[in-house]
């Protein structure tokens, strides 16, 4: 498929859907800045107009959450996980959806729990170990930051990852596994 590129921000959401809904779309090869363009693009279309976006049926949200999965899955295949990158912006698109739209059962898109889900799945550490390294890279000197610059990263990781749940408390606040969001959230408040 030559051309999944071109014109990206020419194109509206029913544009995007049908590119990266293509049966050889999964097979695409590009770059990073490419992939990043074209799922910048396509959530910049999905949150041009969240007034109107209420207007979509279930069955047009499912497309939508289909062609988004296949775009972020394509990238990951074609140039890897990019340190979460395409995790993070399923994520960080879910969950605003979520606040603005609320739930749809039967549309995963906009289903709380795979964003809580997620998150806690990708967290790069126990809670015991983001415990014990909160304070540890505090004391760190300038000239060591760079040694462990992979371990303060995975630090960040957490902050990230909560970035997308804590906005939907409301939603998810009698969900069994809230109290692990919680936990993480005081721990991150000693995090990079």
């Amino acid at each position: 498929m030559t051309g999944c590129f071109d014109g990206l921000d020419r194109l509206d959401l029913d544009g995007h859907v049908r590119r990266w809904s293509a049966p050889d779309a999964g097979r695409v090869d590009g770059d990073v800045s490419q992939w990043m363009a074209a799922a910048q693009q396509f959530a910049a279309r999905v949150q041009a107009d969240p007034g109107g976006l209420t207007g979509l049926t279930d069955e047009r949200w499912r497309e939508v959450g289909q062609a988004w999965t296949a775009l972020l899955a394509a990238a990951e295949r074609s140039v890897g996980a990019q340190r979460n990158e395409w995790l993070l912006r399923d994520l960080h698109l879910r969950s605003w959806l979520l606040v603005r739209l609320r739930p749809r059962a039967g549309v995963a898109l906009l289903d709380p729990e795979v964003v809580l889900e997620s998150a806690l799945a990708a967290m790069p550490m126990s809670v015991e170990e983001a415990v014990r390294l909160a304070s540890w890279w505090r004391e760190l000197k300038p000239d060591e930051i760079l040694v462990f610059r992979e371990r303060i990263l995975a630090l960040r990781m957490i902050r990230r990852l909560l970035a997308t749940v804590r906005p939907l408390a409301p939603l998810l606040e009698d969900h069994p596994r809230w109290g692990e969001v919680e936990e993480w959230a005081r721990v991150a408040e000693g995090l990079p």
